[in-house]
C-alpha cells in the first residue's frame, strides 16, 4: 500500500510516510515502509521521463493538430531559454524543489519541470531522487513527532 501511495502523483511520500507511520506496529515495520516508500517514490522521474517521451512524440506526429505543436513547441523553447540562464545551480534548486513537502512540489512534478527546461536526465533524476530523500526526511520527522505529541496529548 506504502509503495501505490509512493508512486501516485497526488501523494507520494507526503502520502505514503504519515500512513506508514499511523499504521506501523514495530520499529522495522516503521523502518521498512519508509525505505519502501521512499524508494518506490525515487522510480517516479524514470517512469515519467518515459511518459513525457510517448507525450513528446505524439505531439510530434502527424495527427496532433498545428496549433498543439506550435504550443508545445513554444513551451520548450521559452523552458529551455530560461533554463540556460540558471546553469548549474538548476539541479540544487530542482532538489530542494522536490524535497519542500508542499502540494505539487513532488517528483512528478520535478521531472516535468526538468524536461521542459532540457536538463540532462541522469543528474535531473539525481537531483529528484535527493530531493524524495530529504521530503522522506522531512515528512518522517513531522509525522513521527505529530503522533507522538498526539499520544502524549490524548494519553493514548
Amino acid at each position: 500500500m506504502a509503495a501505490l501511495l509512493a508512486i501516485a502523483p497526488i501523494s507520494e511520500v507526503r502520502g505514503a510516510i504519515p500512513l506508514v507511520v499511523a499504521l506501523s506496529n514495530s520499529h522495522w515495520d516503521l523502518a521498512l515502509g519508509v525505505i519502501v516508500s521512499t524508494l518506490s517514490n525515487m522510480t517516479v522521474p524514470v517512469v515519467g521521463y518515459k511518459l513525457l517521451d510517448l507525450l513528446d512524440r505524439a505531439v510530434k506526429s502527424r495527427l496532433a493538430p498545428g496549433f498543439v505543436k506550435s504550443a508545445y513547441s513554444w513551451l520548450l523553447s521559452l523552458g529551455r531559454r530560461r533554463a540556460g540562464k540558471l546553469g548549474k545551480a538548476s539541479y540544487t534548486a530542482l532538489a530542494v524543489f522536490v524535497a519542500v513537502p508542499l502540494p505539487a512540489t513532488g517528483a512528478w512534478t520535478g521531472t516535468l519541470i526538468a524536461f521542459v527546461l532540457g536538463m540532462d536526465r541522469k543528474k535531473a533524476i539525481t537531483a529528484i531522487a535527493a530531493g524524495v530523500a530529504g521530503a522522506s526526511l522531512l515528512v518522517f520527522a513531522a509525522s513521527y513527532a505529530g503522533l507522538e505529541l498526539l499520544k502524549r496529548l490524548f494519553l493514548l
